[in-house]
């Protein structure tokens, strides 16, 4: 028998309770500032079947529970997280709400052959060298081929040493 999972575009503060099927689109670490060693919190992307996504995170008290069960293109049935408003400087998606993991969170992974994996946000390269096109606070994603690339460099941001390399992309017209 199948249960009722909720659609990400149907989130809303105004309900607590939220039960989602949702693709680990993308997951990634962030270190904690005065440790590097150390994870401070996990941010991801979740994407339902509509293709809608969201953007949450795993803060370091609750980091134990999750941190070795969500893998980047897992599917999994989530419930339990709070909902508050996105005002994270860096948009990972259009969304303007985002879920937090809590000690209440449940997940667990599911299986679903028909649960699509259109996980990209393609954007053409005209798109990208017209800069008016491009939010700089937003993710997408690129495709071409590698032509140049500079050596890698150290920059001071904010006080924080951070590697950089610029990279030459061209696309096949």
């Amino acid at each position: 028998m199948a249960t009722h999972t909720d659609f990400i575009k149907d989130i809303t503060i105004s309900k607590i309770q939220w039960k989602l099927k949702v693709r680990v689109v993308r997951l990634w670490e962030v270190p904690d500032r005065y440790n590097s060693d150390t994870t401070f919190s996990i941010k991801l992307v979740l994407q339902d079947e509509k293709g809608d996504q969201i953007q949450a995170s795993i803060g370091k008290s609750v980091l134990h529970l999750f941190k070795t069960q969500l893998n980047e293109l897992g599917l999994y049935v989530m419930a339990n997280f709070i909902v508050c408003q996105n005002k994270e400087k860096f948009k990972t998606t259009k969304h303007n709400l985002r879920l937090t993991f809590t000690q209440r969170t449940t997940v667990a992974e599911t299986s679903d052959p028909l649960f699509p994996m259109n996980i990209f946000d393609l954007r053409p390269y005209d798109q990208l060298i017209n800069k008016v096109d491009v939010d700089v606070t937003e993710l997408f994603d690129v495709m071409g081929e590698i032509v140049d690339f500079s050596e890698v460099k150290m920059h001071i941001q904010a006080g924080v040493s951070r590697k950089f390399m610029n990279v030459k992309l061209e696309d096949d017209e």
